[in-house]
């Protein structure tokens, strides 16, 4: 639905400030690429012209293809295709006669785009629009399942929510930030009550628990090729997860280009590297040495955006964050199952389960779904290992990890040139750093989160 509550639009015959040529009909933009664009607009269809390129759009489709957005005082307007993606920033006056020609009865249905009255307070604009109120909501009710600790995310996730609810407008541009809050919600909810089982769990156990416990080796020897094919598909997963959170955060602050290119998507085949993905980390594995890979980098045109800095330090977190959130949450569920066994079957048994061995299945006896909880505890205990190693990995500050994209536009004009200096060379220092064992002190936060988090599950379950 379209509401300009601009100034009234230019007349027939007079050109548009910054935009019309002529009749009402015909249009000269630049797009944010500094591309010139002929826009024709007919009764029946809008016709774009650029050099050879060509993009007409029948009318049936304007509700479809066609997206604006407030930015600042202008109008961001979108044009996107199955071939590509046309994006314009420009004044209201530019844009009034397409917009007048938008809103005729030939388009039956609203194109989808919302412009809102400018305020002091408008956020820098995020398409789809997407509060950050949202996504710290998600973020905050991913804790909520710490016992007793998890009180204070619980209550910070409810102030979110309703200041959600009170600010962001109930329009179809905000509908990706409601699906967030609506997914925080479903978070908090289930964190508070794994929050009580796990909060009983520890009064009932803690007093037992002893780090030779929870952390005995296990008894196995040997390969274990279930394990191995659950870790590869964990990966394949995180990794995935990883790098769609970079897409989807790029596409929401207005690059479409890696949606365009269909990473936006937990499908693994759009985001594997044939060499990074399958052949580095097997070379790695036949010559003993420490094994690691990498996905396909996601494209992002940062410096299109506005204050690309803080974009760019954006889609490079996006990444880590996605793997700490999916880590929380595979924990969230783990802790919740053992707790429930143990409240319904005491007399079960259950090994591995918290131990920091990561390389041994989850076995479970003593209750008719003992087949099926030992391999969906390991699975979900692998995803909280290697979720966590991922995250911690990555915010690593040596190129091309995503660490360095953040401090090098936190600080752009003291570590910038000092990054764009090394940057061709990162892949060296990256791999000097593992065969040096600096590495194993880089990755030492990762053994924070883990250690203290075996220990509350050991505690927590009693197994």
């Amino acid at each position: 639905m379209t509401e300009d509550t601009g100034p009234d639009p230019p007349a027939a015959d007079t050109p548009a400030d910054g935009g019309a040529v002529g009749k009402r009909n015909l249009l000269e933009w630049l797009d944010v690429d500094r591309r010139s664009w002929s826009i024709e607009l007919s009764p029946d269809r809008i016709g774009l012209r650029s050099g050879e390129d060509t993009v007409d759009l029948p009318a049936s489709s304007w509700t479809t293809d066609i997206y604006v957005a407030q930015h600042g005082d202008g109008l961001i307007i979108r044009i996107e295709t199955f071939e590509q993606t046309i994006r314009f920033l420009i004044s209201r006056e530019a844009a009034a006669p397409l917009l007048t020609h938008l809103a005729t009865p030939l388009t039956r249905r609203p194109v989808r785009a919302e412009v809102e009255k400018p305020t002091k307070s408008a956020a820098p604009l995020l398409w789809p629009k997407v509060s950050p109120l949202a996504v710290w909501a998600v973020i905050s009710s991913a804790l909520v399942f710490v016992p007793v600790l998890g009180l204070l995310p619980a209550v910070a996730t409810v102030i979110l929510l309703i200041l959600h609810r009170l600010k962001v407008r109930r329009a179809a541009a905000w509908r990706h930030s409601r699906a967030l809050c609506t997914a925080a919600f479903v978070l908090l909810i289930a964190g508070l009550l794994v929050s009580v089982l796990s909060t009983w769990g520890l009064s009932r156990h803690a007093a037992t628990l002893t780090e030779e416990a929870a952390f005995a080796p296990s008894e196995q020897t040997g390969r274990n090729w279930g394990v191995i094919a659950a870790g590869i598909l964990v990966v394949l997963l995180s990794l995935s997860v990883h790098e769609a959170a970079h897409a989807i955060t790029a596409w929401w602050l207005g690059d479409g280009l890696a949606k365009s290119l269909g990473r936006v998507t937990l499908n693994p085949l759009a985001h594997i590297d044939p060499f990074g993905t399958v052949l580095l980390p097997l070379i790695l594995a036949l010559a003993k040495g420490p094994i690691f890979g990498y996905a396909r980098p996601v494209p992002v045109r940062i410096e299109s955006l506005p204050r690309h800095h803080r974009a760019h330090i954006l889609v490079s977190i996006a990444g880590p964050g996605s793997n700490l959130l999916l880590a929380a949450v595979s924990f969230m569920v783990l802790i919740a199952l053992g707790c429930m066994l143990r409240l319904i079957v005491p007399q079960a048994a259950v090994t591995n389960l918290a131990a920091l061995d990561f390389t041994q299945a989850v076995k479970a006896s003593g209750f008719a779904l003992a087949p099926a909880f030992g391999p969906l505890c390991t699975i979900l205990k692998l995803s909280f290992i290697v979720n966590t190693f991922l995250a911690m990995f990555n915010l690593i500050p040596i190129p091309p990890l995503d660490g360095s994209w953040v401090l090098e536009h936190l600080f752009p004009r003291s570590v910038g040139p000092f990054y764009a200096r090394i940057r061709p060379f990162g892949f060296l220092i990256f791999l000097g750093a593992i065969y040096t064992g600096v590495f194993q002190y880089l990755i030492t936060p990762a053994l924070l989160i883990l250690v203290p988090g075996l220990f509350l599950l050991a505690g927590a379950t009693g197994f």
